[in-house]
């Protein structure tokens, strides 16, 4: 589990944030904004419907990657995508406000805390 930390830091709190914050939840905030009129800044109307679709692209996207531990049954699904949501709500929104290197730390922050839990013994999976 520890060995993989440089590349849980380097996947999940680079490129998935490059991938889903700056790529997706960008282009979903900008066709909401064009929607709404693209007049001024985007909005929390525009801003937060990309936060939440892109959680949740976020969280099912971490399902093969749970595929490969057993089988995908419907609760593990749900439990899947709803937590790495959760996670997902939190990095769009430091994203949203502080910009994508927050998110990029908030979500390496993430690795470092479950790694740090993994060592001292609780079980994650």
């Amino acid at each position: 589990m520890v060995a993989s930390a440089p590349v849980r830091f380097l996947y999940g709190g680079l490129t998935e944030e490059l991938l889903l914050r700056w790529g997706l939840m960008s282009a979903l905030a900008w066709v909401g904004w064009r929607a709404a009129g693209g007049v001024s800044r985007p909005g929390p109307d525009v801003m937060w419907p990309a936060i939440v679709l892109t959680a949740l692209v976020f969280g099912i996207g971490h399902l093969p990657a749970i595929a490969g531990l057993g089988p995908l049954t419907f609760p593990t699904v749900i439990r899947t995508v709803l937590l790495n949501a959760i996670g997902g709500v939190v990095y769009g929104w430091f994203f949203w406000r502080w910009h994508l290197e927050a998110a990029m730390l908030a979500h390496a922050g993430t690795h470092v805390a479950f790694i740090g839990l993994s060592v001292l013994g609780f079980a994650l999976t």
